[in-house]
């Protein structure tokens, strides 16, 4: 009887836990000014990146900008009586009680330079990190309090998706772990991750456990609020066995393949590892020389002799796939 006999063939396989989240920015802030005051200057484009530390906007200040130049020139004038006096101590024109109150003097004056020119400094707002602005909610020229939101700046050089895990794969998860993500908009698209945290504890009421991957966005093509697949790699196997589910036979109790012995198909119990598209793993009762029968196995039955199909009949059996994740059973 004419079938196709093949050898099981090596690839890697990756046992993964499956879970869905929602895309999050990485870092997300809402920009607002410490003091009240009139926006004088935007500095950016709606939608631009922009670096740490540019600047995005400016607010009136000429009040805290003579502020400064003041305190400037009283401590340029506390630094120069104390130097003056300082040369006359030792000629007893200026007592010991003089000397210093003037180094205190010259204290207060530094301590006031200071805090001018950190009032001066609050009237320019510039980006805390590096990302993305949103849409403007003021325009140059107008009055905003303390408080007043301005702008929004969003980190998506790496996002965070929060997922959550039934407590009984809680024990398969760890910091670090190795995560893939996939999104709708690029299915063609996996983009790595890993575990970054775990929650404490897990929830009561729905028995799952909270997970959060961080993962890299270079073209910043994830978006903040996507739907995302979550695969945490839970254990790689780079050599595992895999023949086509077409060459299973399945019972009550166990899966068995036909192999192949001096010209006769011998049914054989098998143990499966995780199921890939067309193929499964074996975990035992096969070895990597072992000649089974992979296609026509429902016209055999225990014993019988079997030949193989030419190759045209016959085919591809085990086509190249390239390593893709498997689900762990739940």
């Amino acid at each position: 009887m004419e079938v196709v006999i093949a050898q099981p063939a090596r690839q890697p396989v990756e046992d993964t836990l499956s879970a869905v989240g929602t895309v999050e920015a990485n870092e997300r802030v809402t920009i607002q000014p410490e003091v009240p005051g009139l926006i004088e200057e935007i500095r950016f484009a709606e939608g631009q990146r922009v670096e740490q530390g540019q600047t995005l906007f400016r607010m009136e200040s000429r009040t805290e900008a003579a502020a400064v130049l003041q305190a400037q020139a009283e401590l340029r004038l506390a630094r120069s009586n104390l130097e003056r006096a300082r040369t006359l101590v030792g000629s007893l024109a200026v007592s010991a009680q003089e000397l210093d109150q003037l180094e205190s003097l010259l204290d207060v004056k530094t301590a006031l330079l200071k805090t001018e020119e950190e009032r001066l400094a609050k009237r320019t707002l510039t980006a805390p990190f590096s990302g993305i602005v949103g849409p403007r909610l003021v325009s140059a020229g107008q009055y905003v309090g303390a408080g007043t939101p301005l702008v929004t700046l969003v980190d998506d050089a790496q996002v965070k998706v929060s997922c959550r895990l039934p407590e009984r794969q809680s024990a398969l998860v760890r910091l670090g772990q190795p995560a893939r993500l996939r999104v709708a908009a690029w299915p063609d698209t996996t983009f790595s991750g890993h575990v970054d945290l775990l929650d404490a504890v897990v929830d009561p009421a729905t028995r799952t456990l909270a997970v959060r991957v961080l993962a890299s966005n270079p073209d910043f093509r994830l978006k903040a609020g996507m739907f995302a697949r979550v695969e945490l790699v839970v254990q790689s196997r780079p050599e595992s066995l895999v023949i086509p589910e077409a060459a299973l036979v399945p019972s009550l109790e166990q899966f068995s393949v036909y192999q192949v012995q001096e010209g006769r198909a011998h049914l054989r119990p098998v143990q499966l590892g995780v199921r890939l598209p067309g193929l499964v793993e074996v975990r035992g009762g096969l070895t990597a020389d072992t000649r089974i029968v992979v296609s026509g196995v429902q016209k055999l039955v225990d014993g019988v002799k079997v030949t193989n199909a030419p190759p045209v009949a016959a085919g591809p059996t085990l086509p190249a796939n390239q390593p893709r994740p498997a689900e762990t059973s739940s």
